[in-house]
């Protein structure tokens, strides 16, 4: 798995208890994160077409400032998600395992 990928991986791993115990400090590095994500999947050529669609999809059309994506991804709630749910996946699949 690429590298910034791992690295979204890691980070993610550092977010605990964010839906229960929200700060300002998580909103922002949930932000972080998935701006880094959207810039890292979207840079990958062929290795991004390893991953579901879902996440493909929804990088394509962030980028291109689909209005109804857009709406969604303003809600950082939605964003930590989406993170969690590639983490997941990452794991799942045993692309990235803890350190």
């Amino acid at each position: 798995m690429h590298q910034c990928l791992v690295h979204i991986c890691e980070a993610f791993e550092e977010i605990t208890d964010y839906l229960a115990h929200r700060s300002q400090e998580q909103d922002q590095i949930v932000i972080k994160l998935f701006s880094d994500f959207i810039d890292c999947f979207s840079s990958l050529e062929a290795e991004k077409l390893e991953f579901p669609k879902e996440f493909q999809k929804d990088a394509k059309y962030y980028l291109q400032c689909e209005p109804v994506m857009m709406k969604q991804f303003e809600d950082i709630e939605f964003r930590y998600l989406m993170l969690s749910d590639f983490y997941d996946f990452c794991r799942l699949t045993k692309r990235y395992t803890k350190v």
